[in-house]
């Protein structure tokens, strides 16, 4: 019985490993890919809901979440042995969404802009830890609490990205440096220019 369990164990450990590696995989190369779904749409409006509008730290934190949805959407189901499932998906989301503007505000400060490639590393740095602590998820006992806070967390998530790229706060989260411009109105502001631009002539 205790080889049976034992066995069992590493079973879901291995699980758990492969789960977390190809979903780490996924979240970068659909994450990076998705970067221009909104603009290879013609600035559709939903894909704007889904993928990043603008060049804002909010939108970007859509390259994480959005993909881990859709990996942990086909892969969960596939991998019956993981524990807490739903809890870990919220925490790959969260975690890795969440270090996206942390760090990005930290360094950004003392080097007094943003560099391309150091916003790369803490895309790809935010998507290990994330997989890292859904790992631990994954292998710890169930949890109906866990359930529950994975179940909501990614409810409150999901609603936040539905309804804050439309109705956008007034806060330098959602601001896009670039232009000014926040949520959906880059197309409304590039229009304008281009209006104010052949009036003038």
């Amino acid at each position: 019985m205790e080889e049976c369990r034992a066995a069992y164990e590493r079973a879901r450990r291995r699980d758990a490993r492969t789960v977390c590696v190809c979903g780490f995989l996924v979240m970068c190369l659909l994450g990076g890919v998705s970067h221009f779904f909104y603009d290879w749409s013609g600035e559709n409006a939903v894909a704007g809901i889904f993928f990043p509008a603008n060049e804002s730290v909010w939108e970007h934190m859509k390259l994480v979440f959005f993909p881990a949805v859709v990996f942990f959407a086909v892969a969960l189901p596939l991998s019956p042995r993981l524990h807490n499932r739903i809890y870990a998906a919220f925490c790959a989301t969260y975690i890795a969404a969440g270090f996206i503007p942390v760090a990005f505000y930290i360094y950004t400060y003392f080097a007094g802009k943003s560099v391309l490639a150091v916003d790369i590393v803490i895309f790809i740095i935010g998507a290990a830890l994330g997989f890292a602590v859904a790992y631990r998820a994954f292998t710890v006992d169930n949890s109906a609490l866990l359930f529950w806070l994975g179940t909501v967390g990614i409810a409150a998530i999901m609603c936040c990205y539905l309804s804050l790229t439309a109705f956008v706060p007034d806060f330098f989260l959602f601001i896009d440096p670039s232009d000014g411009s926040s949520g959906l109105q880059r197309k409304a502001l590039l229009m304008r220019e281009l209006e104010m631009y052949f009036t003038i002539r």
